[in-house]
């Protein structure tokens, strides 16, 4: 055989091909299995026999649990066990895949489109260790722009025009240079209740949250420190009022006609 023949009897192309076939699925398993690190194994409404509600993790499986160095200099492992809540509901009907039904108040309880995740109970912060959100009070190079209506000290109102307080702060993002909360003031409330600004109509030179009534407006949920806010509490306070859109007490679930 003459030198750097040796592919004379090899099918070089079809070798190539299969080379990049195996290369293609080996990375989509790898891939598959890297997702895996978070929100698996599911929970299924089939039954293994009388046991409990059976886990589904598929096709490939759990990656071997790895750890992440945080910026915080914390270590964080994946895959782990999520912390789950507790639900206050019921099935609709005794088959697999029917829907929940709320037992009690389900804007407190996070069920439907008030439900929550638990995530890590610390602020989102920037490079230089700040939190992501924060007051006016403590952003002194941030100010409104002098276009818009005065929020500051805006009477607050319910959907169902009832009063509520008046507007003490704002929260700003200083990443994406916005407001995202309003801080309430409102009398006899102790603690800090934070509010969406998407949610709220600043028209008629009042705000207005049009998905809660006052009674759930007074029950929102307030920070656990006055200066800054944890992922699972704007996660929890977010689905709150959006869970509004479909709870509130002014007639919403009520039929159109």
């Amino acid at each position: 055989m003459p030198t750097g023949a040796f592919t004379e009897q090899l099918d070089l192309p079809l070798l190539l091909v299969i080379a990049f076939f195996l290369f293609f699925l080996a990375l989509v398993y790898y891939l598959r299995s890297e997702d895996k690190r978070e929100g698996y194994p599911l929970v299924s409404d089939r039954t293994r026999g009388t046991a409990n509600r059976m886990e589904v993790v598929g096709f490939p499986p759990l990656p071997k649990k790895k750890a992440f160095l945080l910026q915080d200099g914390n270590v964080h492992y994946a895959p782990h066990p999520d912390n789950e809540r507790e639900l206050n509901v019921r099935n609709a009907y005794s088959i697999p895949g029917s829907p929940i039904m709320p037992l009690g108040d389900p804007l407190a309880d996070g069920v439907g489109p008030a439900s929550y995740a638990l995530k890590q109970d610390k602020p989102f912060r920037t490079m230089d260790g700040h939190p992501t959100l924060s007051p006016l009070r403590n952003n002194p190079d941030y100010h409104l722009e002098g276009s818009g209506p005065e929020l500051l000290g805006m009477p607050v109102y319910a959907a169902d025009g009832d009063p509520v307080g008046r507007v003490k702060d704002l929260w700003v993002n200083s990443i994406e240079y916005f407001v995202r909360y309003v801080e309430l003031e409102i009398d006899g409330r102790p603690g800090t209740m934070l509010a969406p600004f998407a949610f709220a109509d600043t028209r008629k030179q009042r705000m207005t949250f049009g998905t809660l009534s006052r009674e759930q407006l007074l029950a929102a949920p307030v920070l656990g420190n006055d200066e800054y806010i944890t992922a699972r509490e704007e996660d929890r306070l977010n689905a709150y009022f959006a869970g509004g859109t479909l709870y509130n007490k002014t007639g919403a679930q009520a039929p159109l006609l």
